[in-house]
């Protein structure tokens, strides 16, 4: 599923096309409906220092949502030297781990914490 979803997110960023967006966006809703993330499962680790500090900078506000671009933005300015590319894997990286949530109702999809189910 992993490959499936790796190409599915590929193809939904660099596509221009509102048509395909949204059957990629569907597609994707799809899966995580079949294997959805819970909280009963343990999250993966995260695998760059980068991503730690940006989990946590989603996490600082309730209702905080950053598009890649905000996210690459805000890491240059805390010194981080990561291209957007690393980003949006990242990104899409601690989606599948459970530790984030994605936003693909806008052209670009929007990243946020997941909140506590505690």
């Amino acid at each position: 599923m992993a490959d499936f979803r790796a190409e599915a997110i590929e193809v939904y960023e660099v596509t221009r096309s509102s048509d395909t967006r949204g059957i990629i966006a569907a597609l994707l809703h799809l899966a995580e409906t079949i294997t959805p993330a819970s909280s009963d499962t343990p999250k993966a680790d995260i695998s760059s220092d980068w991503q730690n500090v940006a989990l946590s900078y989603l996490q600082g506000k309730r209702y905080r949502a950053k598009t890649v671009d905000r996210m690459t933005e805000w890491l240059a300015e805390q010194g981080y030297d990561v291209d957007g590319k690393a980003v949006s894997r990242g990104m899409w990286e601690l989606v599948e781990s459970g530790h984030v949530e994605a936003n693909t109702s806008n052209p670009q999809p929007q990243f946020s914490a997941v909140p506590d189910r505690g």
